[in-house]
């Protein structure tokens, strides 16, 4: 198994505020293959963790563990919608003041 796929799917789902039906519904799977995603009991096919990804605004690589945060690089994991809007409303403050 992928190490933390079925938890960071878990999390995703739960701070984008939706259930397990509407995320399945989004992917087209069954909400019960949903809740085995999440607890590691079934690998999600390619074009479905595409879909998920997607769905949740972060990488395949993130989902799989390969993405390597580097000094430069900010992870956005756990947060909300709005919370990354707003960080990036704050960068472009940024950039504009140079």
């Amino acid at each position: 198994m992928i190490k933390n796929l079925g938890y960071k799917l878990k999390t995703l789902r739960v701070n984008n505020q939706l259930s397990r039906k509407q995320v399945a519904d989004l992917v087209g799977v069954s909400v019960s293959t949903i809740g085995l995603y999440e607890s590691d009991e079934r690998l999600p096919s390619l074009p479905v963790l595409v879909k998920l990804a997607t769905q949740y605004k972060t990488s395949v690589d993130y989902l799989l563990g390969v993405e390597s945060v580097g000094k430069d690089m900010l992870s956005l994991d756990g947060l909300t919608d709005k919370q990354i809007k707003a960080l990036k409303m704050t960068a472009e403050c940024f950039r504009n003041q140079n």
